[in-house]
């Protein structure tokens, strides 16, 4: 009597290590797909407005909208900006570091984020100044 108690634990034993396996499996599988998903934007995708107040990514793209992700390698386009740039306040309050070349990862959430079809020009509104970026197409 006391054999078939003891296979009876067993079978119990093992039926829970692989429900939890199989539970451990399923949400590394999901993870790995909606990692996997994100669809980035291009020059024929449209932003809309969006304030943006959350932080980047691990991977440093700017989640628009799921699944809709933007790389944030873009560049400033510094013809449109040369006044404010002059300014080291305005420099501090826009951008993580000071740096010659300004890129979209650089500037300090939250702030308006939009683009327009068939464009290469992000526009980004952060206190009240327009800026603009050029869309990284890599």
């Amino acid at each position: 009597m006391e054999e078939r108690k003891k296979h009876k634990t067993k079978w119990k034993t093992f039926y829970w290590m692989m429900v939890l396996a199989i539970f451990v499996a399923l949400i590394f599988l999901v993870r790995f797909v909606l990692n996997s998903s994100k669809i980035f934007v291009d020059q024929s995708t449209v932003i809309h407005p969006y304030y943006i107040e959350w932080p980047y990514e691990r991977d440093g793209s700017l989640r628009i909208n799921e699944p809709y992700f933007l790389k944030s390698t873009a560049a400033l386009i510094k013809e449109e900006v040369t006044h404010v740039l002059m300014d080291s306040a305005a420099i501090d309050s826009f951008f993580n570091e000071s740096e010659d070349s300004r890129i979209l990862r650089d500037i300090k959430e939250p702030f308006l984020i939009w683009k327009d079809a068939n464009n290469d020009t992000i526009h980004v509104v952060k206190n009240n100044v327009h800026m603009k970026f050029k869309l990284d197409n890599n």
